[in-house]
C-alpha cells in the first residue's frame, strides 16, 4: 500500500538533518516531503527528498494540511507524518505491515507519551473528516481536535508501539522561541468549540465559533 513520509519543520534543521540521513540510508524507495516554515535553506540532491519552503509559518495544522494535499497530488493514499525532532527507525516493510493491518477507516498513531509526533493518516479519513482546523494557531490542540472529530466520524484509532520513535529529542539543541506557541489561545478556542477540554467535550458538533 503506497505511502510517503511528510515532515513539517521550523527552526530545527539541526535535529532534522540527522533524521533525514537515517531515512535516506535505510528507506531506499520511500519518498520524503519536507515543508520548511523557517526558510532554513535546506537542500538535497537525493531525488527521494523534496524540500519546500513556506514564506510564512503555516503552523502545525496548516503544515499538515499542506503536506497531506501535496502527498495526495503525488498519488499517495497513506501519509506517515513525522515531527522534525524524532527518528522513527522502522523499515519500509514494517510501516507497510502496519498499514495493511488496518482498513481505510483506521488512523494509526504512536503511544500517548509521544503525542502526535508520529502518525499515519489515510486519504479516505482525511476526505471524510476534513482539514485540520487552522484556527488553532501555531501549535497545541490541533491534534486533539482532529482526533475528536475522527472519533465522531466513526474512525478507528489504533495505537501502534511500532510508531514510537526510537530517538526523541524534543528540541534539545535549540533555543525555543516562545512566540511559536499559542497554548492558552488554542486552549480557549478548543473549549469554546467543543464545550470542554480533551476527554471532557460536551458538544457533538462545533459550537460557539
Amino acid at each position: 500500500m503506497s505511502y510517503c513520509i511528510a515532515i513539517p519543520t521550523i527552526n530545527r534543521k539541526d535535529l532534522l538533518v540527522d533524521a533525514l540521513s537515517w531515512y535516506l540510508r535505510n528507506l531506499p524507495t520511500t519518498e520524503i516531503i519536507v515543508l520548511d516554515n523557517g526558510q532554513q535553506g535546506m537542500m538535497s540532491a537525493d531525488p527521494r527528498l523534496t524540500v519546500f519552503e513556506s514564506k510564512d509559518n503555516l503552523g502545525v495544522a496548516g503544515s499538515w494540511n499542506w503536506l497531506m494535499r501535496k502527498a495526495f497530488d503525488r498519488g499517495y493514499d497513506n501519509i506517515l507524518m513525522l515531527n522534525d525532532d524524532v527518528i522513527l527507525q522502522r523499515s519500509e516493510g514494517e510501516v507497510a505491515a502496519m498499514i495493511d493491518r488496518g482498513t481505510t477507516n483506521t488512523f494509526h498513531r504512536c503511544r500517548s507519551f509521544y503525542n502526535w509526533s508520529v502518525f499515519i493518516l489515510r486519504k479516505a479519513i482525511f476526505e471524510k473528516v476534513g482539514d485540520f482546523d487552522e484556527n488553532f494557531k501555531k501549535c497545541f490542540f490541533e491534534d486533539n481536535d482532529y482526533e475528536y472529530r475522527m472519533r465522531l466520524s466513526g474512525a478507528t484509532i489504533k495505537y501502534e508501539d511500532d510508531l514510537n520513535p526510537q530517538v526523541y529529542r524534543n528540541s534539545q539543541t535549540i533555543e525555543k522561541n516562545p512566540l511559536l506557541g499559542g497554548y492558552l489561545e488554542n486552549r480557549e478556542y478548543y473549549i469554546k468549540k467543543w464545550g470542554g477540554l480533551p476527554d471532557s467535550e460536551t458538544y457533538k458538533t462545533p459550537y460557539g465559533i
